[in-house]
C-alpha cells in the first residue's frame, strides 16, 4: 500500500511570547547549571560556567516549547483535516525543547482523545534529517494498520547553553504537523535514503542516485538549504544562478524555479514548509539534506490522474 501527504494537510509556522516569565524560575538556576554540567560530561565534553546560558534562557520572553507550539496547530490542522483515524504520532526534532522531560506525543495523543491502542515515538539525535527517517518509520508502521499518523516536527531557539552553531543559524521557534495517509490525493511517498561518506565532489551523482532508485522522474524538483544547491550549481549538477529568474519572497528563494531554497531558520521544519508553500501536485520532488559527508533524503512522486476511456 501506498502512503499519501496531501499539501493541504501540512501545516507550520513559527512562534513567539508563548511562555510569560516567572521570577520563581530563577530559584533553580543551580539545578538546571547541574543539569548542563552533566548533560557535557555524559558527552565527554568539557563544560565551565562561562558556557552557560541557563538565566538568558529563564528570563527570555520569546519561548515557545513544543507542546505550546502544536497546540497553537492543531486546532488549526483540525478545522481543515479529518484526524479521526490517526492512531500514530511522531515526534522529530534537533534541538531539545525547552521544557525537558515533557512527552510532547502523550500530549498530542491526549489532546485529539486517541484511542489506547494510539502509538507515539520521539526521534532526535539524526541532526536535522530527523524528520526524514520519523517519516519513514511513520509509513512503514501505518503499513500494518488501517490508519493515519501525524508527523509532528519542531524545535526552539533557546538553548541553556552556548552554542557558535546556533548562533550563526540564528533559529525561530518553529513546529510542523504533516498527516501521513494510506489512500488520497496528494503525493505519494517514495521512500527514504540515506548515503554516508558522500564527498562534495559526488553530490551530483548521490543526488542522482536518490531520483532515480525512488523512481522519480527526471524533471524531479530538488528542496534543499542554499549551500547544498550551491555546491549542485558549482559542480555543474544545477543551473548557474540567473538573477532574472531567481524567485523570492520573505521566506525563500528559488532557483530557475526547479529547485526550491529552504528557510534554514526552521530547521528541521524548512523541508516540509518549502514543500507546502511552493509544492506543485504535478511535480516529483526530493527533499534532501547533507551535513558531514552524510546525504539523507525523501521522495515523493506526483499521482496520475485516472482517465475515463
Amino acid at each position: 500500500m501506498k502512503t499519501v501527504i496531501n499539501q493541504q494537510q501540512i501545516i507550520w509556522d513559527t512562534f513567539g511570547h508563548l511562555e510569560t516569565f516567572n521570577p520563581e524560575w530563577l530559584e533553580q538556576q543551580d539545578h538546571w547549571e547541574d543539569f548542563i554540567a552533566a548533560f557535557f560530561k555524559s558527552n565527554g565534553l568539557a563544560y565551565d560556567s562561562n558556557m552557560s546560558r541557563v538565566e538568558t534562557c529563564i528570563r527570555a520572553e520569546d519561548k515557545a516549547a513544543f507542546a505550546s507550539m502544536f497546540e497553537q496547530l492543531l486546532p488549526r490542522l483540525r478545522q481543515s483535516t479529518d484526524l479521526s483515524d490517526v492512531d500514530t504520532v511522531i515526534l522529530a526534532h534537533w534541538t531539545p525543547d525547552l521544557h525537558l522531560g515533557t512527552s510532547v506525543v502523550n500530549y498530542v495523543i491526549h489532546s485529539l482523545e486517541l484511542g489506547e491502542q494510539s502509538f507515539g515515538l520521539a526521534i532526535s539525535d539524526r541532526g536535522l534529517s530527523a524528520p526524514f527517517m520519523a517519516l519513514d518509520c511513520a509509513h512503514r508502521y501505518i503499513q500494518e494498520r488501517d490508519s493515519s499518523a501525524l508527523l509532528l516536527i519542531a524545535d526552539q531557539k533557546h538553548l541553556l547553553y552556548r552554542s557558535a552553531l546556533m548562533d550563526a543559524l540564528a533559529p525561530e521557534n518553529s513546529a510542523c504537523i504533516v498527516k501521513i495517509n494510506r489512500s488520497g490525493s496528494g503525493w505519494s511517498y517514495a521512500g527514504y535514503r540515506k548515503h554516508t561518506h558522500v564527498t562534495e565532489r559526488d553530490l551530483g551523482q548521490s543526488v542522482q542516485e536518490m531520483i532515480t532508485h525512488f523512481g522519480l522522474s527526471p524533471q524531479t524538483r530538488i528542496i534543499a538549504s542554499p549551500a547544498l544547491l550551491t555546491q549542485l550549481s558549482d559542480a555543474g549538477q544545477l543551473p548557474e544562478h540567473d538573477e532574472a529568474s531567481v524567485k523570492t519572497d520573505e521566506r525563500y528563494v528559488g532557483i530557475d524555479e526547479k529547485y526550491i531554497a529552504i528557510d534554514e531558520k526552521l530547521l528541521c521544519a524548512a523541508p516540509f514548509a518549502a514543500l507546502e508553500q511552493y509544492g506543485q501536485p504535478e511535480q516529483d520532488y526530493l527533499l534532501v539534506r547533507y551535513d558531514e559527508g552524510i546525504l539523507t533524503g525523501v521522495g515523493f512522486s506526483h499521482q496520475e490522474e485516472d482517465v475515463c476511456a
